[in-house]
Protein backbone atom coordinates (compact mmCIF):
# COMPACT_ATOMS: atom_id res chain seq x y z
CA UNK A 1 0.00 0.00 0.00
CA UNK A 2 1.67 3.31 -0.98
CA UNK A 3 2.28 5.52 1.93
CA UNK A 4 2.91 9.12 2.39
CA UNK A 5 6.38 10.00 4.29
CA UNK A 6 7.43 13.86 5.46
CA UNK A 7 10.42 15.31 7.21
CA UNK A 8 10.24 13.73 10.74
CA UNK A 9 7.90 11.22 10.61
CA UNK A 10 10.27 8.29 11.26
CA UNK A 11 11.32 10.06 14.44
CA UNK A 12 7.95 11.41 15.97
CA UNK A 13 5.32 7.66 17.07
CA UNK A 14 2.95 8.60 19.68
CA UNK A 15 4.54 6.65 22.63
CA UNK A 16 2.58 5.70 25.80
CA UNK A 17 2.03 8.27 27.98
CA UNK A 18 3.20 8.52 31.83
CA UNK A 19 0.42 10.91 32.74
CA UNK A 20 -2.27 10.00 35.16
CA UNK A 21 -6.04 10.78 35.29
CA UNK A 22 -4.59 13.23 37.96
CA UNK A 23 -3.36 15.15 35.36
CA UNK A 24 -6.33 17.09 34.86
CA UNK A 25 -8.20 19.85 37.41
CA UNK A 26 -11.84 20.26 37.36
CA UNK A 27 -12.19 23.84 37.06
CA UNK A 28 -15.68 23.65 37.45
CA UNK A 29 -18.71 21.43 38.16
CA UNK A 30 -22.56 21.75 36.30
CA UNK A 31 -25.27 20.04 37.55
CA UNK A 32 -28.39 21.30 36.76
CA UNK A 33 -28.19 25.09 38.03
CA UNK A 34 -30.33 27.58 37.78
CA UNK A 35 -30.29 29.91 34.85
CA UNK A 36 -31.54 33.39 34.80
CA UNK A 37 -32.64 33.79 31.66
CA UNK A 38 -34.26 30.34 31.81
CA UNK A 39 -36.04 31.25 35.23
CA UNK A 40 -37.10 34.91 33.86
CA UNK A 41 -38.64 33.42 30.31
CA UNK A 42 -42.66 32.47 30.92
CA UNK A 43 -42.09 30.02 27.76
CA UNK A 44 -40.12 27.49 29.70
CA UNK A 45 -42.23 26.26 32.83
CA UNK A 46 -40.53 25.38 35.87
CA UNK A 47 -41.64 21.75 36.23
CA UNK A 48 -39.10 21.26 32.83
CA UNK A 49 -36.60 22.20 34.94
CA UNK A 50 -37.65 19.60 38.11
CA UNK A 51 -38.35 17.05 35.35
CA UNK A 52 -34.05 17.32 34.77
CA UNK A 53 -33.23 17.24 38.29
CA UNK A 54 -35.56 13.85 38.27
CA UNK A 55 -34.02 12.27 35.43
CA UNK A 56 -30.44 13.36 36.82
CA UNK A 57 -31.35 11.17 40.07
CA UNK A 58 -31.71 8.63 38.57
CA UNK A 59 -29.31 8.46 36.18
CA UNK A 60 -25.49 7.21 36.07
CA UNK A 61 -22.65 9.18 37.53
CA UNK A 62 -21.57 9.88 34.09
CA UNK A 63 -20.47 13.43 33.73
CA UNK A 64 -20.09 15.41 30.19
CA UNK A 65 -16.52 16.59 29.71
CA UNK A 66 -15.43 19.78 28.58
CA UNK A 67 -11.44 20.68 28.60
CA UNK A 68 -9.02 23.00 28.43
CA UNK A 69 -5.47 22.40 27.04
CA UNK A 70 -3.56 20.71 24.42
CA UNK A 71 -5.43 18.12 22.37
CA UNK A 72 -2.09 15.53 22.05
CA UNK A 73 -1.41 15.22 25.92
CA UNK A 74 -5.17 15.58 26.78
CA UNK A 75 -5.92 12.10 24.40
CA UNK A 76 -3.06 10.25 26.22
CA UNK A 77 -4.18 10.97 29.65
CA UNK A 78 -7.64 9.81 28.43
CA UNK A 79 -6.35 7.00 26.79
CA UNK A 80 -5.76 5.66 30.23
CA UNK A 81 -9.97 5.34 31.11
CA UNK A 82 -11.23 5.60 27.47
CA UNK A 83 -9.25 3.37 25.60
CA UNK A 84 -11.37 1.63 22.80
CA UNK A 85 -14.64 2.83 24.58
CA UNK A 86 -15.27 6.40 22.12
CA UNK A 87 -18.06 5.84 19.54
CA UNK A 88 -17.54 8.22 17.39
CA UNK A 89 -14.82 10.67 16.80
CA UNK A 90 -15.65 14.11 14.82
CA UNK A 91 -12.73 16.38 14.03
CA UNK A 92 -12.60 19.75 12.35
CA UNK A 93 -9.25 20.60 12.37
CA UNK A 94 -6.83 23.70 10.79
CA UNK A 95 -6.71 23.12 7.15
CA UNK A 96 -3.28 24.18 6.51
CA UNK A 97 -4.72 27.52 4.28
CA UNK A 98 -2.06 30.04 5.60
CA UNK A 99 -4.04 32.25 7.10
CA UNK A 100 -5.70 33.21 10.43
CA UNK A 101 -8.91 32.84 11.79
CA UNK A 102 -11.39 35.23 13.90
CA UNK A 103 -14.12 35.42 15.92
CA UNK A 104 -16.40 38.49 17.18
CA UNK A 105 -16.42 39.51 20.62
CA UNK A 106 -19.46 41.21 21.46
CA UNK A 107 -19.57 43.95 24.13
CA UNK A 108 -22.50 44.94 26.39
CA UNK A 109 -25.99 44.78 25.74
CA UNK A 110 -26.20 46.59 21.69
CA UNK A 111 -24.37 45.09 18.64
CA UNK A 112 -20.89 46.57 19.46
CA UNK A 113 -18.63 44.03 18.62
CA UNK A 114 -14.35 43.52 18.44
CA UNK A 115 -12.78 41.47 16.19
CA UNK A 116 -10.48 39.51 17.39
CA UNK A 117 -8.09 36.30 16.34
CA UNK A 118 -9.97 32.73 16.76
CA UNK A 119 -6.94 30.49 16.09
CA UNK A 120 -3.75 30.96 13.56
CA UNK A 121 -3.79 27.74 10.70
CA UNK A 122 -0.16 28.95 9.55
CA UNK A 123 2.67 26.53 9.74
CA UNK A 124 6.21 27.61 9.99
CA UNK A 125 7.90 24.02 9.01
CA UNK A 126 4.94 23.76 5.83
CA UNK A 127 3.02 21.20 4.80
CA UNK A 128 5.83 18.69 6.63
CA UNK A 129 4.86 20.22 10.04
CA UNK A 130 0.91 20.19 9.47
CA UNK A 131 0.99 16.20 8.24
CA UNK A 132 3.08 15.75 11.36
CA UNK A 133 1.31 17.27 13.69
CA UNK A 134 -2.63 15.63 12.91
CA UNK A 135 -0.77 12.18 12.38
CA UNK A 136 0.24 12.16 15.77
CA UNK A 137 -3.31 13.18 17.15
CA UNK A 138 -5.26 10.49 14.62
CA UNK A 139 -3.09 7.32 16.05
CA UNK A 140 -4.17 8.87 19.44
CA UNK A 141 -7.94 8.53 18.22
CA UNK A 142 -7.37 5.51 16.94
CA UNK A 143 -6.76 4.35 20.50
CA UNK A 144 -9.96 6.02 21.84
CA UNK A 145 -11.90 4.29 19.33
CA UNK A 146 -13.83 1.07 20.00
CA UNK A 147 -14.14 -1.34 18.19
CA UNK A 148 -17.51 -0.60 16.25
CA UNK A 149 -16.43 3.00 16.03
CA UNK A 150 -16.33 5.31 13.04
CA UNK A 151 -13.83 8.37 12.69
CA UNK A 152 -15.40 11.76 10.57
CA UNK A 153 -12.41 13.99 9.46
CA UNK A 154 -13.66 17.79 7.93
CA UNK A 155 -11.34 18.91 5.63
CA UNK A 156 -11.26 21.05 2.36
CA UNK A 157 -9.51 21.05 -0.65
CA UNK A 158 -5.92 22.36 1.04
CA UNK A 159 -5.33 18.85 2.59
CA UNK A 160 -7.65 16.50 2.19
CA UNK A 161 -5.37 14.17 -0.47
CA UNK A 162 -2.63 14.16 2.01
CA UNK A 163 -4.80 13.27 4.86
CA UNK A 164 -6.79 10.43 2.88
CA UNK A 165 -3.81 8.76 2.47
CA UNK A 166 -2.04 9.22 5.81
CA UNK A 167 -5.98 7.74 7.42
CA UNK A 168 -5.25 4.91 4.85
CA UNK A 169 -2.31 4.07 6.60
CA UNK A 170 -3.37 4.55 10.21
CA UNK A 171 -6.69 2.95 9.84
CA UNK A 172 -6.79 0.41 7.02
CA UNK A 173 -8.07 1.48 3.38
CA UNK A 174 -10.15 -1.56 3.89
CA UNK A 175 -11.73 0.56 6.37
CA UNK A 176 -12.49 3.81 4.37
CA UNK A 177 -16.68 4.43 3.70
CA UNK A 178 -16.62 7.46 1.99
CA UNK A 179 -15.20 11.07 1.19
CA UNK A 180 -18.24 12.93 1.76
CA UNK A 181 -18.73 16.25 -0.13
CA UNK A 182 -20.73 19.14 2.23
CA UNK A 183 -21.60 21.14 -0.96
CA UNK A 184 -22.69 25.16 -0.25
CA UNK A 185 -23.03 28.47 -1.77
CA UNK A 186 -19.72 30.22 -2.31
CA UNK A 187 -20.13 33.35 0.34
CA UNK A 188 -18.42 35.64 -1.77
CA UNK A 189 -16.90 34.48 -5.69
CA UNK A 190 -14.59 37.01 -6.65
CA UNK A 191 -12.06 34.46 -8.95
CA UNK A 192 -12.51 34.40 -12.70
CA UNK A 193 -8.54 32.38 -12.55
CA UNK A 194 -10.45 29.04 -12.23
CA UNK A 195 -13.64 27.09 -10.77
CA UNK A 196 -14.96 28.27 -7.77
CA UNK A 197 -14.87 26.10 -4.96
CA UNK A 198 -17.87 25.51 -2.34
CA UNK A 199 -17.21 22.52 -0.80
CA UNK A 200 -15.55 20.70 1.58
CA UNK A 201 -14.64 16.59 2.43
CA UNK A 202 -15.43 14.69 5.13
CA UNK A 203 -13.64 11.41 5.19
CA UNK A 204 -15.32 8.92 7.24
CA UNK A 205 -13.17 5.45 8.25
CA UNK A 206 -14.09 2.82 10.85
CA UNK A 207 -11.98 1.04 13.72
CA UNK A 208 -13.07 -2.34 11.98
CA UNK A 209 -15.73 -4.00 10.18
CA UNK A 210 -18.23 -4.56 12.76
CA UNK A 211 -19.13 -0.90 13.16
CA UNK A 212 -22.23 1.08 14.01
CA UNK A 213 -24.56 2.59 10.99
CA UNK A 214 -27.99 3.28 11.33
CA UNK A 215 -30.92 3.38 8.79
CA UNK A 216 -32.28 6.40 10.85
CA UNK A 217 -35.14 8.73 9.45
CA UNK A 218 -33.16 11.38 11.02
CA UNK A 219 -30.60 11.23 8.21
CA UNK A 220 -32.89 11.32 5.74
CA UNK A 221 -32.05 13.74 2.77
CA UNK A 222 -35.05 15.92 1.09
CA UNK A 223 -36.78 14.59 -1.56
CA UNK A 224 -35.81 17.10 -4.83
CA UNK A 225 -38.19 20.23 -5.54
CA UNK A 226 -39.24 17.65 -8.62
CA UNK A 227 -40.25 15.05 -6.35
CA UNK A 228 -42.20 17.11 -3.91
CA UNK A 229 -44.04 18.86 -6.89
CA UNK A 230 -45.01 14.98 -7.24
CA UNK A 231 -46.16 13.97 -4.21
CA UNK A 232 -49.90 14.19 -3.54
CA UNK A 233 -51.57 12.94 0.14
CA UNK A 234 -54.79 10.86 0.65
CA UNK A 235 -56.20 9.40 3.51
CA UNK A 236 -53.92 6.37 3.08
CA UNK A 237 -51.09 8.65 3.30
CA UNK A 238 -48.33 10.44 0.93
CA UNK A 239 -47.93 8.87 -2.84
CA UNK A 240 -46.89 9.85 -6.38
CA UNK A 241 -48.10 8.25 -9.36
CA UNK A 242 -46.30 5.51 -11.53
CA UNK A 243 -46.64 5.39 -14.62
CA UNK A 244 -46.82 2.76 -17.58
CA UNK A 245 -48.79 1.82 -20.65
CA UNK A 246 -50.59 -1.34 -21.80
CA UNK A 247 -51.88 -2.04 -25.08
CA UNK A 248 -51.14 1.57 -25.96
CA UNK A 249 -52.75 2.64 -23.19
CA UNK A 250 -51.41 4.99 -20.49
CA UNK A 251 -51.65 3.65 -16.96
CA UNK A 252 -50.93 5.11 -13.58
CA UNK A 253 -50.75 4.01 -10.21
CA UNK A 254 -50.77 5.33 -6.40
CA UNK A 255 -46.98 4.56 -4.78
CA UNK A 256 -47.11 5.55 -0.75
CA UNK A 257 -44.04 6.54 0.67
CA UNK A 258 -43.06 6.46 4.47
CA UNK A 259 -40.03 8.38 4.40
CA UNK A 260 -39.92 11.92 4.01
CA UNK A 261 -37.06 12.35 2.03
CA UNK A 262 -34.39 9.51 0.58
CA UNK A 263 -31.34 7.76 1.76
CA UNK A 264 -28.19 9.89 1.79
CA UNK A 265 -25.75 9.76 -1.06
CA UNK A 266 -22.20 10.85 -0.54
CA UNK A 267 -22.84 14.56 -1.42
CA UNK A 268 -24.52 16.75 0.88
CA UNK A 269 -26.05 19.20 -1.19
CA UNK A 270 -29.40 19.92 1.69
CA UNK A 271 -27.65 21.44 4.31
CA UNK A 272 -26.97 25.09 4.63
CA UNK A 273 -23.72 27.24 5.79
CA UNK A 274 -24.20 29.43 9.04
CA UNK A 275 -25.92 32.64 8.83
CA UNK A 276 -25.39 35.24 11.28
CA UNK A 277 -29.22 35.40 11.90
CA UNK A 278 -29.78 31.61 13.03
CA UNK A 279 -30.02 30.39 16.50
CA UNK A 280 -26.74 28.54 16.18
CA UNK A 281 -24.82 31.19 14.87
CA UNK A 282 -21.65 32.17 17.39
CA UNK A 283 -19.70 34.51 15.15
CA UNK A 284 -17.08 32.23 14.45
CA UNK A 285 -16.00 31.98 11.30
CA UNK A 286 -14.94 28.44 10.48
CA UNK A 287 -18.56 27.07 12.87
CA UNK A 288 -20.20 24.01 11.18
CA UNK A 289 -24.11 23.94 11.15
CA UNK A 290 -25.79 21.59 13.48
CA UNK A 291 -27.40 19.73 11.03
CA UNK A 292 -24.27 17.94 9.54
CA UNK A 293 -23.73 16.80 13.10
CA UNK A 294 -26.96 15.34 13.39
CA UNK A 295 -26.92 13.49 10.07
CA UNK A 296 -23.49 11.98 11.46
CA UNK A 297 -24.08 11.13 14.54
CA UNK A 298 -27.58 9.38 14.16
CA UNK A 299 -25.40 7.95 12.08
CA UNK A 300 -23.05 6.37 13.59
CA UNK A 301 -23.81 6.04 16.82
CA UNK A 302 -26.99 5.16 19.49
CA UNK A 303 -27.96 6.57 22.28
CA UNK A 304 -25.93 6.54 25.58
CA UNK A 305 -22.42 6.41 22.79
CA UNK A 306 -19.85 8.27 23.83
CA UNK A 307 -18.97 11.32 20.81
CA UNK A 308 -15.73 13.42 20.91
CA UNK A 309 -14.10 15.99 19.13
CA UNK A 310 -10.69 17.29 20.24
CA UNK A 311 -11.14 20.29 18.01
CA UNK A 312 -14.70 21.65 19.29
CA UNK A 313 -14.30 25.02 18.63
CA UNK A 314 -17.63 26.69 19.44
CA UNK A 315 -18.84 23.14 20.66
CA UNK A 316 -21.11 22.74 17.48
CA UNK A 317 -20.79 18.37 17.89
CA UNK A 318 -21.05 18.58 21.42
CA UNK A 319 -24.12 20.64 21.56
CA UNK A 320 -25.68 18.24 18.65
CA UNK A 321 -24.72 15.09 20.73
CA UNK A 322 -26.18 17.09 24.10
CA UNK A 323 -29.38 17.14 22.01
CA UNK A 324 -29.36 13.46 20.56
CA UNK A 325 -28.90 11.74 23.89
CA UNK A 326 -25.29 11.22 23.76
CA UNK A 327 -23.07 11.09 26.06
CA UNK A 328 -19.95 13.76 24.94
CA UNK A 329 -16.23 14.51 25.25
CA UNK A 330 -14.74 17.70 23.94
CA UNK A 331 -11.15 19.59 24.14
CA UNK A 332 -9.92 22.82 22.75
CA UNK A 333 -6.26 24.96 22.98
CA UNK A 334 -8.28 27.84 22.98
CA UNK A 335 -9.80 29.64 26.52
CA UNK A 336 -12.13 31.64 23.97
CA UNK A 337 -13.59 28.42 22.32
CA UNK A 338 -14.11 26.52 26.07
CA UNK A 339 -16.22 29.66 26.98
CA UNK A 340 -18.15 29.41 24.28
CA UNK A 341 -18.93 26.13 24.27
CA UNK A 342 -19.44 26.21 28.04
CA UNK A 343 -22.69 29.12 27.43
CA UNK A 344 -23.61 27.08 24.45
CA UNK A 345 -24.16 23.93 26.30
CA UNK A 346 -25.79 26.18 29.30
CA UNK A 347 -28.02 27.44 26.67
CA UNK A 348 -29.08 24.26 24.61
CA UNK A 349 -32.58 25.06 26.10
CA UNK A 350 -33.01 27.72 24.15
CA UNK A 351 -31.87 26.55 20.82
CA UNK A 352 -33.19 24.52 18.20
CA UNK A 353 -34.70 20.79 18.77
CA UNK A 354 -32.52 18.53 16.70
CA UNK A 355 -35.58 16.12 15.67
CA UNK A 356 -38.42 19.20 14.61
CA UNK A 357 -36.06 21.98 13.98
CA UNK A 358 -38.55 24.28 13.77
CA UNK A 359 -39.37 23.83 17.91
CA UNK A 360 -36.81 24.76 20.64
CA UNK A 361 -34.97 21.75 22.71
CA UNK A 362 -36.73 23.02 25.94
CA UNK A 363 -34.57 21.29 28.38
CA UNK A 364 -31.24 21.31 30.38
CA UNK A 365 -27.93 19.94 29.69
CA UNK A 366 -27.09 16.56 31.55
CA UNK A 367 -24.76 17.27 34.02
CA UNK A 368 -20.74 18.25 32.45
CA UNK A 369 -17.34 19.13 33.90
CA UNK A 370 -15.22 21.55 32.64
CA UNK A 371 -11.25 20.37 32.92
CA UNK A 372 -7.58 22.05 32.35
CA UNK A 373 -4.79 20.30 32.29
CA UNK A 374 -2.94 20.55 35.09
CA UNK A 375 0.07 23.40 34.53
CA UNK A 376 -0.87 24.15 31.05
CA UNK A 377 -0.33 27.64 30.35
CA UNK A 378 -1.51 28.92 27.01
CA UNK A 379 1.45 30.11 24.93
CA UNK A 380 -0.85 33.12 23.53
CA UNK A 381 -3.05 34.90 26.12
CA UNK A 382 -6.82 34.73 25.16
CA UNK A 383 -6.72 38.26 25.56
CA UNK A 384 -4.27 39.41 23.52
CA UNK A 385 -5.84 41.07 20.64
CA UNK A 386 -7.69 43.82 23.32
CA UNK A 387 -4.37 44.71 24.37
CA UNK A 388 -2.12 47.86 23.62
CA UNK A 389 1.13 46.68 21.44
CA UNK A 390 4.08 45.47 22.96
CA UNK A 391 2.41 43.45 25.71
CA UNK A 392 5.27 42.05 28.04
CA UNK A 393 4.30 38.92 29.86
CA UNK A 394 4.72 41.40 33.15
CA UNK A 395 2.04 43.60 32.06
CA UNK A 396 -0.26 40.70 31.61
CA UNK A 397 0.10 39.54 34.80
CA UNK A 398 -0.11 42.75 35.91
CA UNK A 399 -3.49 42.79 34.63
CA UNK A 400 -4.83 39.62 35.76
CA UNK A 401 -3.78 40.85 39.51
CA UNK A 402 -5.05 44.30 38.75
CA UNK A 403 -9.17 42.87 38.30
CA UNK A 404 -11.37 42.84 41.24
CA UNK A 405 -15.03 43.10 41.08
CA UNK A 406 -18.06 44.36 44.20
CA UNK A 407 -20.73 42.69 45.48
CA UNK A 408 -23.95 42.73 47.55
CA UNK A 409 -24.91 39.71 49.80
CA UNK A 410 -27.72 40.17 51.59
CA UNK A 411 -29.62 37.70 53.81
CA UNK A 412 -33.36 37.13 54.80
CA UNK A 413 -35.33 34.18 56.23
CA UNK A 414 -32.32 32.41 55.65
CA UNK A 415 -31.85 33.43 52.01
CA UNK A 416 -28.99 34.54 50.48
CA UNK A 417 -28.98 36.96 47.37
CA UNK A 418 -26.17 38.14 45.38
CA UNK A 419 -26.15 41.75 43.65
CA UNK A 420 -22.97 42.39 41.69
CA UNK A 421 -22.70 46.24 41.85
CA UNK A 422 -19.20 47.07 40.26
CA UNK A 423 -16.17 45.46 37.88
CA UNK A 424 -12.75 47.58 38.62
CA UNK A 425 -9.87 47.26 36.26
CA UNK A 426 -7.03 48.72 37.45
CA UNK A 427 -4.60 48.61 35.02
CA UNK A 428 -7.10 50.03 31.75
CA UNK A 429 -3.91 51.64 30.31
CA UNK A 430 -2.97 48.00 28.64
CA UNK A 431 -6.22 48.02 26.77
CA UNK A 432 -6.73 49.42 23.36
CA UNK A 433 -9.06 52.28 23.50
CA UNK A 434 -10.87 50.78 20.51
CA UNK A 435 -12.40 48.30 23.47
CA UNK A 436 -12.39 50.86 26.13
CA UNK A 437 -14.36 53.43 24.32
CA UNK A 438 -16.96 50.47 24.05
CA UNK A 439 -17.59 50.40 27.82
CA UNK A 440 -20.28 52.91 28.96
CA UNK A 441 -21.27 50.62 32.20
CA UNK A 442 -19.03 48.20 34.70
CA UNK A 443 -21.43 45.40 33.87
CA UNK A 444 -20.15 46.33 29.61
CA UNK A 445 -16.90 44.04 30.40
CA UNK A 446 -18.70 40.77 31.59
CA UNK A 447 -19.84 38.10 29.63
CA UNK A 448 -20.81 35.70 32.54
CA UNK A 449 -21.09 35.55 36.19
CA UNK A 450 -21.76 32.44 38.24
CA UNK A 451 -22.51 31.74 41.90
CA UNK A 452 -21.28 28.47 43.91
CA UNK A 453 -23.25 28.83 47.62
CA UNK A 454 -21.93 26.28 49.54
CA UNK A 455 -18.34 26.49 47.98
CA UNK A 456 -16.14 23.34 48.66
CA UNK A 457 -12.25 23.23 47.96
CA UNK A 458 -11.66 20.98 44.75
CA UNK A 459 -14.12 22.43 42.86
CA UNK A 460 -16.62 25.12 41.79
CA UNK A 461 -20.06 23.79 41.18
CA UNK A 462 -22.24 26.56 39.59
CA UNK A 463 -25.42 26.76 41.16
CA UNK A 464 -26.84 30.02 39.42
CA UNK A 465 -25.34 31.80 36.43
CA UNK A 466 -26.29 34.67 34.02
CA UNK A 467 -24.21 35.03 30.78
CA UNK A 468 -24.98 36.76 27.70
CA UNK A 469 -25.82 35.24 23.74
CA UNK A 470 -25.25 36.70 20.59
CA UNK A 471 -29.13 36.18 20.71
CA UNK A 472 -30.02 38.06 24.53
CA UNK A 473 -27.11 40.44 25.51
CA UNK A 474 -28.80 41.27 28.61
CA UNK A 475 -27.23 40.02 32.11
CA UNK A 476 -29.36 39.70 35.59
CA UNK A 477 -26.96 40.98 38.07
CA UNK A 478 -28.91 40.09 40.78
CA UNK A 479 -29.14 36.39 41.72
CA UNK A 480 -32.37 35.11 42.78
CA UNK A 481 -32.92 33.99 46.95
CA UNK A 482 -30.64 30.90 47.66
CA UNK A 483 -32.61 29.11 50.47
CA UNK A 484 -29.61 27.64 53.39
CA UNK A 485 -31.55 24.56 55.52
CA UNK A 486 -28.51 24.37 58.04
CA UNK A 487 -27.49 27.36 60.02
CA UNK A 488 -24.32 28.04 60.30
CA UNK A 489 -20.61 29.14 58.12
CA UNK A 490 -21.34 28.92 54.53
CA UNK A 491 -18.87 29.58 51.92
CA UNK A 492 -20.12 31.58 48.76
CA UNK A 493 -17.30 31.40 46.09
CA UNK A 494 -18.14 34.01 42.87
CA UNK A 495 -16.60 33.64 39.35
CA UNK A 496 -17.11 36.31 36.65
CA UNK A 497 -15.63 35.96 32.98
CA UNK A 498 -15.25 39.20 31.39
CA UNK A 499 -15.42 40.04 27.92
CA UNK A 500 -11.31 39.62 27.62
CA UNK A 501 -11.01 36.23 28.42
CA UNK A 502 -10.24 36.56 32.23
CA UNK A 503 -11.70 34.83 35.03
CA UNK A 504 -11.82 36.24 38.18
CA UNK A 505 -13.31 34.19 41.67
CA UNK A 506 -13.56 35.52 45.13
CA UNK A 507 -14.59 33.87 48.17
CA UNK A 508 -17.08 35.09 50.63
CA UNK A 509 -18.01 33.92 54.11
CA UNK A 510 -21.86 34.09 55.21
CA UNK A 511 -23.49 33.38 58.44
CA UNK A 512 -26.88 32.01 58.72
CA UNK A 513 -28.57 32.70 62.41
Amino acid sequence: MPKLYWEKKDENHPQKSNYSQNEFQVCELIINPIISSLVSDNDISKNKRSRNQKQEKGSTTWKNLLIWGENKSIMEVLNHKFSNKINLIYIDPPYATGSNFESKTFIGENNSFESKKAYSDIWIGGIDEYIDFLYDRLVLMKNLLSENGSIYVHLDWHVSHYIKVILDEIFGKENFRNEIVWAYPAASAKTRRFFIRSFDSILFYTKSNEYTFNDDPGIYMEYSDRVKFALKEDDKGTFYYRGGSHNGKKLSQKVYVTNKGIFPRDVWTDIPYIRANTLEYQAFSTQKPERLLKRIILASTNKDDIVADFFCGTGTSLAVAEKLGRKWIGSDIAKQAVNISRKRILDVWNSNDMIDWKKKYERQSQPFKIMRQNGYLQTINAYKDFLVENIQKKDTISLNQSIKFVVNISEEDSKITVELIDYKISSLNLIKNSVKNRIHNFSDWIDSWSIDFNHQEHSFTTAWISYRTLKNRKLNLTSIPYNYEEKGKHKISIKVNDILGIETIQDYEVVIS
